[in-house]
């Protein structure tokens, strides 16, 4: 009979919440261990990504979760939304892990290919501070020292490539805006 069920890895999910709805396995056999009703309790939680469940004999249940991981948050309106690496909106609350997260301005769907791209060249994504999207499919990025960097609709990628290199550049450091909308064009505020 099952007497302990050990839970581990959680930042965000409420682990007393999680360990109460999972008492119902408590006193059952852990031999014939009921996964599906285990599954049911787990797809509750929506930062839950994964799991993986273990029997240790003789009398124990460990279970390991992985949970989604925000990357952003999306503003829309009057909401707030967690964006993960997988693209998926996730309701939004305070929560201290997550407070340091840029902020998505705009409705744009496919920002966690765009934020993929940017992690690629290595642009310092703890820099960022947020991100406006335009209805006619360009950003900007605005930097934790509030210096703005104004995309063009295409071919950014050539100019996020550079862009350390010019923001490490001390004669640019005078310039708040890096406007980069006209092809190949640097207008500087």
């Amino acid at each position: 009979k099952i007497k302990n069920i050990n839970i581990e890895n959680t930042k965000v999910v409420e682990l007393v919440e999680l360990k109460r709805d999972l008492e119902f396995l408590k006193g059952t056999s852990l031999l014939f261990l009921d996964e599906v009703k285990i599954i049911d309790v787990i797809k509750k939680y929506e930062f839950i990504a994964n799991m993986s469940l273990r029997k240790s004999y003789p009398n124990t249940v460990e279970i390991k979760i992985f949970e989604k991981k925000p990357i952003a948050v999306q503003v829309l309106g009057n909401h707030k939304f967690y964006i993960t690496e997988e693209g998926e909106k996730l309701i939004f609350f305070n929560n201290v892990f997550y407070e340091d997260l840029p902020l998505i301005f705009g409705n744009q769907k496919n920002f966690s290919s765009f934020f993929r791209e940017i992690k690629q060249i290595n642009f310092a994504s703890s820099q960022i501070k947020a991100f406006y999207y335009f209805d006619i499919g360009r950003w900007d990025i605005v930097l934790s020292n509030d210096k703005i960097i104004k995309l063009p609709e295409k071919d950014y990628m050539k100019i996020l490539m550079n862009i350390n290199s010019i923001l490490n550049d001390k004669n640019f450091s005078k310039y708040r805006i890096l406007d980069y909308r006209i092809k190949d064009q640097l207008i500087l505020e």
